[in-house]
């Protein structure tokens, strides 16, 4: 009889248990992660950095990792720029609703905070283009393109154009090397 009812006992724990985890796992679930967010993954890693703008070159490093459950790429770069330590921070990520990718970007520059809600890759998926609202050298409002461009696993390229008047112009350049 003891016997019994610790049986007893025993299975209406593994039911409770199991019940409530089924629960947990449909409440705390995200929804699927979009295809369109698992392209940001062509960023993740460590990478060597040559920056090219206004005339001078300096090296910098880059760590880009997807965080928040696979919908966030989170971009950490460091170096130096015009004899000065550099620091930047962005996030990028998929926004289903419009079909486009949205980031932030912000740095040690004192320029204010760079946001883009329109980025799209190509359709081959090597190059990503967004634009972006800021300030051009002199403080003035100014539009920009973003492009970041992957010609193979181990290279990508970062470049800033400054869009006024119907004309493109190349203001800041990035090669990057990944590390092993």
């Amino acid at each position: 009889m003891q016997l019994t009812f610790l049986f007893v006992v025993l299975i209406v724990a593994l039911l409770v248990l199991s019940a409530s985890s089924h629960t947990a796992k449909q409440e705390s679930g995200a929804p699927p992660l979009p295809a369109e967010a698992k392209r940001l993954e062509a960023w993740v890693g460590t990478w060597d950095a040559e920056v090219s703008m206004m005339g001078e070159t300096s090296q910098g490093s880059e760590t880009c990792r997807i965080e928040c459950g696979g919908h966030w790429l989170v971009t950490e770069h460091s170096g130096s720029f015009l004899g000065g330590p550099f620091q930047g921070r962005g996030l990028t990520g998929f926004d289903a609703a419009k079909g486009t990718y949205a980031g932030v970007w912000v740095d040690s520059s004192g320029s204010p905070m760079s946001l883009y809600t329109d980025g799209r890759f190509s359709a081959d998926g090597k190059t990503f283009s967004a634009e972006v609202e800021g300030l051009d050298p002199t403080g003035k409002p100014a539009r920009f393109e973003y492009r970041s461009s992957f010609p193979e696993a181990k290279k990508r390229t970062f470049e800033i154009f400054q869009l006024a008047g119907g004309k493109k112009e190349l203001v800041m350049s990035i090669r990057y090397s990944k590390r092993s």
